[in-house]
């Protein structure tokens, strides 16, 4: 009897120890879950935030940058004055449309005595154009490089002027998408060429709104001629005009005395005298500045860039 006691005893006894125990591990667990932290999505579950991808179109195709370069043709213009043909080398800036809303301005450039329409180009004249239009430093535009086959021939009574004017000039802007404007023309010439610019810059002043004389030789008449010329165009009628020669130049002293003819009737214009002589090293080294010189007007035109 006792014995079954006994029995009983240890049963209830062992049974309350493992109730004990049960209750010592739910406790522990509750606790341990108390404490952990919330679970956050893995890598694999986590939704990320989409980015924007950078779109090629979003910006404008028609303020894109042209990366190409401008192209150069040849033609042979059949001219009435010449009796014959004129050569004629053209440069199209980069990217040229023939629908361009207002069209491109236009830089026509003379050649020296001797030389032909390829000088300008020779000189890297194409290249630079490439350079500063593809840099913003210069808008898209047009140059024309006509040859003069006879430049041995006087200036009296000589019809290349009027070759330019009468025939170059309108076959370029019915060919190509030029502007008709006389603010978006502009003229320069080197030696020979300077001397052709300021006889048709200033005679038929209503043509162009710029004027570059590169060092100016005497070959088309004395300073007197051109104090004529000049007295001859209103005061709202100059164009820009533009100078330079080189120190040793042999024909300084006729660009000096034109300089201080245009100085004497107050004419706007920039004079530089540079380090060099009348070739094609002293050229070579300021072309660019040529250029950039001509792009200004058509940057930041002035009170004289009028339409007559």
């Amino acid at each position: 009897m006792d014995t079954q006691k006994n029995n009983t005893s240890n049963r209830i006894h062992s049974l309350f120890v493992l109730v004990l125990a049960g209750l010592l591990i739910l406790n522990a667990c509750a606790s341990r879950a108390a404490n952990q932290p919330a679970s956050t999505p893995t890598p694999e579950t986590a939704q990320p935030t989409p980015t924007e991808t950078p779109s090629v179109l979003a910006t404008p195709l028609s303020q894109a940058v042209c990366q190409e370069s401008g192209t150069l043709t040849h033609h042979d213009l059949d001219s009435p004055l010449l009796r014959g043909t004129l050569a004629v080398s053209v440069y199209l800036p980069p990217c040229y449309d023939a629908l361009k809303a207002d069209g491109y301005p236009s830089l026509y450039l003379l050649h020296g005595q001797t030389f032909t329409d390829s000088m300008w180009l020779d000189l890297g004249a194409a290249q630079i154009a490439d350079e500063m239009i593809a840099s913003g430093e210069a808008p898209p535009f047009i140059m024309v490089m006509p040859f003069e086959e006879f430049y041995y021939r006087k200036a009296e009574g000589n019809v290349y002027p009027d070759v330019i004017v009468d025939e170059l000039l309108p076959w370029v802007e019915e060919t190509f998408n030029a502007c008709p404007d006389r603010a978006c023309r502009a003229l320069g010439g080197i030696s020979r060429g300077a001397s052709w610019s300021v006889r048709i810059g200033l005679t038929q002043w209503q043509v162009f709104n710029a004027v570059g004389l590169h060092s100016l030789p005497d070959f088309l008449g004395r300073s007197e001629a051109v104090a004529a010329w000049l007295e001859s165009i209103p005061k709202d009628g100059y164009p820009r005009i533009y100078m330079d020669s080189g120190t040793l130049d042999t024909e300084l002293k006729i660009a000096a005395a034109v300089e201080l003819v245009m100085n004497q009737k107050a004419i706007p214009h920039e004079w530089h005298l540079n380090e060099g002589r009348h070739d094609l090293d002293y050229w070579l080294a300021h072309v660019r500045e040529y250029l950039q010189w001509y792009a200004q007007g058509w940057n930041q035109p002035n009170s004289q860039a009028l339409n007559f």
